[in-house]
């Protein structure tokens, strides 16, 4: 059995103690029901990881104390993927982000397009990075994806370029290449995926787009929901990526 996964945002030297709070420490204690001499797995976020002893739990899970018994840390994910995305509706947001956490991802930025239905909101960025947490607890991720600000396509686009990132903006076209067609034209490059809302980007917003340095690319003739069309895309780019080492597993 895999031990369990928790995040820690400070991770120490191995035999230092550290007390383990909040949803992290009821989810050890309540959920998972450990008991003093379990052994569990923390992670920062930031490709640091460490194996630790769980030595006592206080009244009703509020705290676990943990000595530290190893720790190392994993490089970035290679290539990087960025998904650039218009927000879907509802609690399809979750579904997005937390399949797409799990795939790999390693940053999100929220869309405005022109038919854009869902505009990102405060609340949007209180609860987007407890979703990707909770994915990457669960796909054993050691990196928490980045979450930037809102931007348009051409701008994301125009960014991508500038880090050397090959952008990819999903939208049928005579010139769009196929899925696989993109990943034999350079797939050990970062890559940049911008799916569109609903009703699809508009010519200008394509045109515009394309000319910051982004191609198109096809998904089929089929007319995929937003987090479905993410989903597809960003699986297809994680197939031809090296596996990253992750918490519990040979480093």
């Amino acid at each position: 059995m895999v031990e369990p996964l928790f995040y820690y945002d400070h991770l120490a030297d191995p035999g230092a103690i550290l007390t383990l709070k909040g949803d992290e420490a009821h989810h050890a204690a309540v959920s998972r029901r450990l008991h003093a001499g379990d052994l569990l797995w923390l992670f920062d976020g930031r490709g640091g990881m460490a194996r630790a002893t769980l030595l006592h739990v206080t009244t009703r899970g509020g705290a676990l104390e943990l000595r530290i018994e190893e720790r190392s840390t994993a490089s970035p994910p290679k290539p990087a993927i960025h998904l650039a995305c218009a927000l879907p509706k509802g609690d399809r947001q979750s579904v997005l982000l937390d399949m797409a956490t799990q795939l790999g991802m390693t940053q999100f930025t929220p869309l405005v397009c022109e038919r854009s239905v869902v505009k990102p909101g405060a609340s949007h960025s209180q609860r987007w990075p407890r979703i990707c947490l909770e994915a990457c607890k669960q796909s054993r991720r050691l990196y928490l994806p980045v979450i930037n600000s809102p931007a348009t396509p051409r701008e994301v686009a125009a960014r991508a370029a500038q880090k050397k990132s090959t952008a990819w903006i999903a939208h049928p076209s005579t010139q769009a290449v196929s899925v696989l067609s993109a990943i034999n034209q350079g797939s050990s490059a970062d890559v940049t995926i911008l799916v569109g809302p609903e009703g699809g980007f508009t010519e200008e917003e394509v045109r515009q787009t394309i000319a910051a340095g982004a191609k198109p690319i096809t998904l089929g003739s089929a007319i995929l929901r937003i987090e479905t069309a993410a989903v597809m895309l960003l699986g297809v780019f994680q197939l031809d990526r090296p596996t990253t080492p992750s918490a519990g597993r040979p480093v």
